[in-house]
């Protein structure tokens, strides 16, 4: 469906009640909204479904969270903000990746791109800090700023520079998140031997070029969840658990030892 005109107030209220109803943990704030009245039936009601595998994606913002109440949320895997650009370490990272593993959460990490910085620089912290083991969902690059100093196929290079050196280093293939329309602007095409994982704020899912392929959608980022006292991302796996776990790390990979793995963990300052 295409929205061409804004919701009167009195029909914002009542979708919303129906929402709520039907089971969403937090509104649509609107990437991109079109589609068919079909197509955004069928993306709710698999995305409601009890069958429906879901997960949060966490960093600094949620601060210190308790995992065994996410747990009993049902939810399924949650990914880990663990490094950004060329020098910054998340606070929480290394609280949050063995809470996860603890309360048996699939958990993945991820990095937040900044073109500007060095590439060689973006991908070194990342092996320096994550030390992924059997069973932990592939590395994440978070794709969604961009710099008018950079052209696109040197952007587009530094991705997949960075892409390329995190599968060499652990074996595995990373996941690219980005929006919906970070990735019809930049993206979309470029990157066919890699799964997305796109943010869209709708009820329609995302869509992609006929050579890619999306295996998570981040449908909100106004979820609620017990045990995380503030708003978060909620995603959806497009897959039940075991192709979720068949995207995981084999039993045959080991990645390499981190230099952090020994460091004391110091609880962050808020």
């Amino acid at each position: 469906m295409i929205f061409t005109v804004l919701l009167s107030a009195s029909q914002k209220l009542l979708t919303l009640s129906f929402l709520l109803y039907a089971g969403l943990l937090g509104m649509p704030t609107g990437d991109d909204k079109e589609g068919t009245d079909k197509d955004a039936d069928k993306s709710t009601s698999i995305r409601n479904s009890e069958a429906s595998i879901r997960g949060v994606d966490v960093s600094r913002w949620q601060k210190e969270i308790d995992w065994s109440l996410v747990k009993e949320a049902n939810v399924s895997f949650a990914f880990v903000k663990a490094t950004q650009g060329d020098f910054r370490l998340d606070p929480y990272f290394a609280r949050n990746w063995e809470e996860t593993k603890r309360m048996g959460i699939k958990r993945g990490a991820y990095h937040y791109f900044k073109p500007e910085d060095p590439i060689e620089g973006q991908i070194e912290i990342f092996i320096r800090t994550v030390t992924l083991e059997p069973g932990d969902l592939p590395p994440v690059l978070d794709v969604e700023v961009s710099d008018s100093r950079i052209p696109p196929q040197e952007l587009r290079q530094n991705i997949r520079t960075w892409l390329e050196a995190i599968t060499k280093y652990y074996g595995v293939k990373p996941i690219i998140y980005t929006s919906q329309n970070y990735y019809r602007r930049w993206l979309q095409g470029y990157f066919p031997e890699y799964h997305f994982w796109i943010a869209r704020y709708s009820d329609v899912q995302p869509e992609t070029h006929h050579t890619d392929s999306w295996k998570f959608w981040q449908f909100t980022d106004s979820g609620s969840i017990a045990g995380i006292n503030s708003a978060v991302d909620m995603n959806f796996f497009a897959g039940d658990l075991d192709l979720l776990s068949q995207l995981c790390m084999p039993e045959f990979v080991v990645a390499q030892e981190s230099p952090l793995k020994q460091m004391k963990y110091i609880q962050p300052q808020p």
